[in-house]
């Protein structure tokens, strides 16, 4: 570990970074950038003896040898943009990491920060309701809002509600390990450094940061993201022993998702079985396992999905759709069953020693709820993966693989120490 001025100066702009991918994402990626230019130039040699990074590696080399055999070519190796540096930038990110202390610094980060997008979102849905007055509805900055795709939905500085709905889930999770966190800490099982004492931020601001996000989520109208975020409240609950107030505010938040869905819908969205079943995702999932049946090894490249979607289009009313609405069909139908299943058992084989690890007691006391919240984070990433893919947008690209290094890093430096069932929340 470089332990220097240079490493420490680092560490602050990735933090910064971090902060201001929703605000200023331009000058985040600007940052990490230049972060991980440092990372690589110090830290190369000890990445390339990675067992995890060389089947990233390995990979990368099928997926530039499905681009070099696309349809289009062209889109296939420029849609490499949004895989192979995000890999990289995985392989290096946990030497920013060493340390439950760091992570637990960047769930705070990035938690408390959401709080300005989830009261944007929700004056948006307010804005776009159709019971404000029609007097107001005709001001000009009203009415361009209102006039904005995606009716009755909020997408604050994001391109898709979708893509603001996959953000607010991965900030839930993280801020529900935090929580737990808090109430370990204040039994005083966990013990946190001086410093990061001094920058925690009142109980009462975490639990307000945490469950805004919910707000949020509901007025991006998203069904598919108040489905995760009911799971993350369930599991949440269940992991939640002695600590009553913990306990109650995840069961009220689970109870007014549920009603407010039941009730308004979910973001002026009615929720019901003939939703359910018509929706077109069906069909763009069957025209997904077609074009995997035809070129079942590499795929018809990254991006080509868009291309060959008009000549089996499933309905006129979706004369343009770019992609299969699941993760997993996008890479077995653009880049192959070989990459699909290869990324597939990488990032899996990370989970799965995180939750080893959990279920065998191995961690330490103050890493189990962090443990906990950074799971919960990625659990909203797959989940949404199955519905829909929101990596096109560079700020959740990089925010997945943040968790994802978040989780591989506390699985390499944690302390292997049982803990009694009583050290649970």
């Amino acid at each position: 570990m470089v332990e220097s001025q240079a490493f420490r100066f680092y560490q602050k702009v990735a933090r910064f970074s971090f902060i201001g991918l929703p605000y200023l994402s331009y000058l985040s990626f600007l940052g990490l950038f230049f972060v991980l230019v440092f990372l690589i130039r110090n830290f190369y040699k000890t990445v390339l003896r990675s067992s995890i990074c060389i089947s990233l590696l390995a990979v990368s080399g099928l997926m530039i040898l499905s681009s070099a055999f696309a349809f289009s070519r062209e889109e296939a190796f420029l849609q490499l943009t949004n895989f192979l540096p995000f890999f990289v930038f995985f392989a290096f990110l946990p030497f920013l990491f060493k340390g439950s202390g760091k992570l637990e610094q960047l769930a705070i980060d990035l938690v408390i920060t959401s709080i300005p997008v989830n009261i944007v979102a929700f004056v948006e849905y307010l804005i776009k309701s159709p019971y404000i007055p029609g007097s107001i509805q005709r001001w000009q900055f009203i009415d361009w809002l209102r006039s904005a795709p995606h009716k009755g939905r909020a997408m604050v500085m994001f391109e898709h509600p979708n893509a603001l709905a996959s953000y607010l889930v991965l900030i839930l999770g993280l801020g529900l390990g935090l929580i737990l966190l808090q109430s370990v800490q204040q039994r005083g099982v966990a013990d946190r450094s001086r410093k990061l004492q001094r920058l925690y931020p009142p109980g009462w601001l975490v639990y307000a940061a945490v469950y805004l996000n919910l707000l949020g989520i509901f007025s991006s109208g998203s069904r598919n993201g108040m489905l995760i975020a009911i799971s993350q409240l369930v599991v949440f609950s269940l992991f939640v022993k002695t600590n009553r107030t913990v306990l109650i505010s995840g069961l009220l938040s689970l109870l007014a998702v549920v009603v407010a869905a039941a009730l308004v819908g979910i973001g002026g969205r009615a929720v019901s079985l003939e939703g359910l079943t018509d929706d077109p995702r069906v069909g763009v999932w069957q025209i997904a396992l077609e074009l995997i049946r035809e070129r079942p090894l590499l795929g018809w490249g990254l991006g080509n999905y868009k291309f060959l979607y008009p000549a089996r289009i499933i309905d006129p009313v979706f004369d343009k759709i770019f992609h299969p609405h699941n993760f997993w069909l996008l890479l077995a139908s653009e880049a192959g069953l070989l990459v699909m299943v290869g990324l597939t058992v990488v990032v899996g084989y990370v989970c799965f020693r995180a939750v080893h690890l959990l279920v065998t007691k191995q961690l330490a006391a103050s890493d189990r709820p962090l443990m906990l919240g950074y799971l919960f984070a990625f659990w909203g990433c797959v989940a949404f993966a199955l519905f829909d893919v929101t990596f096109y947008d560079a700020r959740i690209n990089v925010l997945n693989w943040i968790i994802l290094a978040g989780i591989y890093s506390l699985t390499e430096s944690s302390v292997a120490k049982p803990i009694a069932p009583s050290m649970l929340c």
